[in-house]
């Protein structure tokens, strides 16, 4: 590649980072103190086992590469990206993000219920 292209591309890269899509990049990364409260919270929790696609889902919304989620669509967000391809502040979104789970789980959930475990491969 030629130096003065190379030149323009770490210019661009360095100075001029484009805006996280709905104007903020969620960052859902926790420091060790904190994961250790979150692991022993998760042990009195409703747990679900990840499949690998759901683990992906995971990490894209902890790295911020699904911003500006910052979980798992709520009902709401999903009936309207759904019908609108909309967040329910506005935000333009093609695809609901959701947890899908069996029928027999979501039954055994609380309507409302905010907090459940998500366990890898490993069950942790």
């Amino acid at each position: 590649m030629h130096d003065e292209t190379l030149d323009t591309l770490e210019r661009t890269s360095a100075h001029h980072l484009p805006a996280a899509h709905g104007g903020e990049l969620v960052d859902l990364y926790v420091g060790p103190e904190r994961r250790a409260e979150i692991k022993t919270e998760s042990r009195e929790l409703v747990s679900w086992d990840l499949t690998p696609r759901q683990l992906c889902d995971v990490e894209l919304l902890l790295n911020g590469a699904f911003s500006p989620l910052r979980g798992f669509m709520t009902k709401a967000d999903y009936e309207r990206v759904c019908t609108e391809m909309r967040l329910t502040s506005g935000v333009l979104w093609p695809i609901p993000i959701t947890l899908d789970v069996t029928e027999d789980f979501a039954k055994s959930l609380t309507p409302g219920q905010s907090k459940i475990a998500l366990r890898d491969a490993e069950g942790v």
